[in-house]
Formats: C-alpha cells, structure tokens, sequence
C-alpha cells in the first residue's frame, strides 16, 4: 500500500511518499504555501499523481499529552484532506518521533 505522509507546517508542509510496500519513501518534497487551500488541492494532487491509497497526517501532541493549538490545526486539516481526497487520513502522534530522535541524538 502507498502512504503519503504530511507534515502540515505554517509556510512549509512536508511530503514523502513510500514505495509500493509502505516500508521505504521512494518521493518527497516541500509544499511552500501559507494558504491551506493550496497546500490541499497540492496534497490532492500529489496523492493522486502518485497512487497515494492513505493519508498520515502529523499530529503534534505536547510532551505532557495535552493537545495545543498546533493539534487543532492538524485536527482540521485532517477533516478537509478527507473530504478533498475521499482518502483514510490517520493522525500520527508525533511525541514518539520526538523522543526517539531524542535518544538516538544523545548517543
């Protein structure tokens, strides 16, 4: 299965999409837009173009588990990437990347 993976950012919204087995990123790039409306249609497209078949939508969570405006925006993006690309979009909590990058860093 191909994943897009996002990373929904104000100016810069990241993209990598994963090889045919779901395993390895085979394309990436950065969407340069403020306006979420473009970094959809752009997200849309890509998915398409690429035989995107699931979404996975960054998703900040604070340290402490609470949820922050970041969350809230990451929430809503979700719901107009669904209705744009009739795709699963999962909500991927970014904490665990945080905290491995974290660990692997102090080694």
């Amino acid at each position: 299965m191909r994943i897009m993976a996002i990373d929904y950012g104000d100016a810069h919204t990241g993209i990598a999409i994963s090889d045919p087995t779901g395993l390895l990123a085979g394309f990436t790039t950065v969407i340069n837009s403020r306006r979420q409306e473009v970094v959809v249609e752009q997200v849309t497209l890509l998915a398409k173009e690429h035989g995107a078949e699931e979404l996975v939508l960054g998703h900040p969570v604070n340290m402490d588990g609470t949820l922050g405006p970041r969350s809230e925006k990451a929430k809503a993006m979700k719901v107009l990437l669904e209705e744009a690309t009739a795709l699963p979009v999962v909500l991927w909590d970014e904490q665990v990347n945080q905290a491995v990058c974290r660990i692997w860093i102090m080694k």
